[in-house]
């Protein structure tokens, strides 16, 4: 099989994540999209929920995909708590690939990312390991183009082969970020992200207040 890893805080999930993981298994012939949402226990993330409240969210955006298959019929789309259940220093996505090599020792692994963390990936955990031993989906963002962060790395440019790069063909300008500040401010998210998690942020008080 053709196996993406989506990492990310999804917090919270949004249309635009939705999307991109539709997009990149059509467009990558993927045959399945394994979303992993990241750990509490990472110092590099600031996330603004407990990870109970990101999964269950996460859950229920993928229970209204069920309609989406790979070739086979079976569901696209699925989740892994890998990253939710590692011990403190072992949330970093090296460890993450490690984890689904094992799980999945006959398959092509891909790593989904947007271009906009090209600039820090030299300096993610076991990163020479990490960008060596696998290989990535890099979807272009606005603002950071994509060959050029990539040759303007050593590390990554010495390993240019290992990067797959796609454009959405859509700018989607939704983000994690825009809905927590619409709901703190008394707008309206519909449409941005599915009803079932809206409701699920308003029943439960998500996001009302900044993090501390």
């Amino acid at each position: 099989m053709r196996i993406g890893i989506y990492g990310s805080s999804f917090d919270p999930i949004t249309y635009s994540h939705l999307f991109t993981a539709a997009t990149v298994a059509h467009r990558r012939r993927l045959d399945k999209v394994i979303f992993v949402p990241c750990s509490s226990k990472r110092h590099d993330k600031k996330l603004q929920t407990e990870d109970a409240h990101r999964l269950h969210m996460l859950k229920l955006a993928l229970a209204g995909s069920t309609h989406k298959t790979n070739k086979d019929g079976e569901p696209l789309f699925e989740i892994s708590t890998v990253e939710m259940d590692a011990l403190p220093g072992e949330t970093y996505t090296y460890d993450t690939m490690m984890h689904m090599k094992r799980r999945y020792p006959n398959d092509e692994l891909f790593f989904i990312m947007g271009s906009d963390l090209l600039e820090g990936l030299s300096n993610w955990g076991n990163a020479e390991k990490l960008v060596a031993g696998f290989n990535f989906i890099v979807m272009s963002r606005e603002g950071y183009p994509t060959a050029d962060l990539i040759a303007d790395d050593a590390l990554l440019r010495n390993h240019d082969e290992h990067f797959l790069i796609m454009s959405k063909g859509i700018n989607m300008g939704i983000s994690s970020t825009y809905i927590r500040d619409e709901i703190r401010k008394g707008g309206d998210p519909s449409f941005l992200l599915p009803d079932a998690c809206l409701q699920y942020i308003y029943e439960n008080g998500i996001y009302k207040e900044p993090s501390v």
